[in-house]
């Protein structure tokens, strides 16, 4: 159809229903063609030299979707100019390769490269060539139904006003049209199409509909397992978040931390440290695979370390990116020394025993689930402490979550057969040290350690006493 339609069309030298070669008017041919291959085939491609790649529909491939592609992307030329690949599809729930490489160049929402009206369209990872469009469902004129007479608007605008109550929160709220409202413009006549394809199309079945007509990135993929942590829940959390102040690297300077600032850098700051304020830190050291991931061959979790606010339950700054595991308790302690050598939860998990050798190497204070035993253990009785904790620490306020990928992440993660863990082909490191922080702002005092003696936060508040010099100092 292309080629029927196009002004300049080369002469044809060559037609099948999978090929379709070009020739010149003298015969000496173009050694260009268009041609076309079925998933599942594992060989298509190969040997050929390819410029440019529709790959249609992938999620629904057959198991040897890796093999395919890596196959296909090896088969354009060293130097990338002039080339284009395109992965397109539906999405298919969790774990396939079309998840995996949307998921890698989405980073969370993290990096937008193109937004209209303030709503994101496209992300692109700094780390790769790769672009991630998405196309929700309310961006297609097409996707509207109209109304047979004023009345019958007027009364659809009155029910989508109405209040509806959650169960997961007890709470009264905004319908979801109303919210589609106020997000994103959706005009009435576009909530009453959805009204009705979600009736007549997937009987009633709202899932249904946003895997096949998305709003949200997120939204694509339906869950295999029990969502822990509701949507509204984590829209309410999101809402608190803000970007950060300052992102960067933590570096060291004759013996103090630095920032030194890096739009791509591992540090984010929310807010500044205040040197009569106790705080605290939950370190996920990631690495190690578990079952699922070894089977499909999917990177170990990057390490995670948060700081808290003792006091308000505020998330204050996150360090978050792969790195030498014995190197992890280096930059937690740089981080630390930040925060007036916040107190360090860490996680007893993979390397975390590393971490855990090395800030006592340093001397460095750290939480104890025993006398002389430093570190939080994650059992089968902890675990759900954590997630029971970060949910009610995420309802109540008692956590103030700034990090918008935490939330990404908090949207899947799932309980499956038992367990809890991140959908397949995502991360949940930051959950993890998320719920660590619920579970030390019960556990861990309310006071402050100073050089001599030992005072509660409210005499720092009443100001009665000079402020502790037993840590670095560091100015932003």
């Amino acid at each position: 159809l292309f080629h029927e339609r196009n002004p300049i069309a080369p002469t044809t030298k060559y037609s099948s229903k999978k090929e379709l070669l070009f020739d010149t008017k003298d015969g000496t041919g173009l050694k260009s063609e268009y041609g076309l291959a079925c998933a599942r085939s594992t060989a298509p491609g190969r040997s050929q030299g390819l410029h440019f790649l529709h790959v249609s529909e992938l999620a629904y491939f057959p198991g040897n979707a890796d093999e395919l592609l890596d196959g296909l992307m090896s088969c354009f030329p060293a130097d990338p100019a002039g080339t284009e690949a395109y992965e397109e599809s539906t999405g298919n729930g969790y774990g396939n390769r079309f998840q995996r490489d949307v998921f890698n160049a989405y980073c969370e929402g993290k990096y937008p490269y193109y937004a209209e009206n303030g709503i994101p369209y496209a992300w692109k990872n700094p780390k790769d060539n790769w672009v991630l469009i998405f196309i929700p469902w309310f961006a297609h004129e097409l996707y509207r139904r109209e109304f047979d007479n004023e009345g019958q608007k007027a009364e659809f605008s009155e029910k989508v006003k109405l209040k509806v109550f959650n169960k997961d929160l007890m709470s009264w709220e905004d319908s979801e049209e109303t919210k589609l409202i106020n997000l994103y413009g959706v005009s009435l006549e576009q909530l009453h199409w959805r009204q009705w394809t979600i009736e007549n199309t997937f009987k009633g079945r709202v899932q249904k509909f946003q895997q096949e007509f998305p709003t949200t990135v997120v939204e694509s993929f339906l869950s295999q397992g029990s969502n822990i942590y509701p949507a509204e829940l984590c829209d309410i959390v999101q809402a608190g978040c803000k970007a950060p102040i300052l992102i960067g690297d933590v570096v060291d300077r004759m013996g103090k931390t630095k920032i030194r600032p890096n739009p791509y850098g591992h540090f984010s700051l929310w807010s500044k440290p205040k040197a009569d304020q106790v705080y605290f830190m939950t370190v996920d050291s990631g690495g190690g695979k578990n079952e699922r991931q070894k089977r499909e061959k999917t990177d170990p979790d990057p390490s995670c370390i948060d700081v808290w606010d003792r006091v308000s339950g505020e998330q204050v700054a996150q360090w978050h990116g792969h790195i030498q595991y014995d190197l992890i308790a280096d930059v937690a302690e740089l981080v630390g020394n930040l925060y007036n050598r916040a107190t360090a939860c860490v996680e007893l998990m993979n390397h975390g025993y590393t971490v855990v050798a090395g800030l006592k190497a340093k001397k460095y204070p750290m939480y104890e689930n025993k006398p002389n035993e430093p570190g939080w253990l994650t059992t089968g009785r902890s675990k759900p402490q954590m997630v029971d904790g970060l949910y009610e620490g995420a309802r109540d306020g008692s956590l103030q979550i700034r990090c918008m990928e935490t939330v990404a992440e908090m949207r899947t993660f799932v309980e499956e057969n038992g367990h809890y863990n991140a959908e397949s082909g995502c991360h949940d490191e930051r959950v993890d040290t998320a719920g660590m922080a619920s579970q030390m702002m019960k556990l861990l005092p309310w006071r402050a350690k100073g050089k001599r003696n030992e005072v509660s936060l409210g005499d720092y508040r009443s100001k009665n006493i000079p402020q502790s010099t037993g840590y670095v100092e560091v100015r932003l």
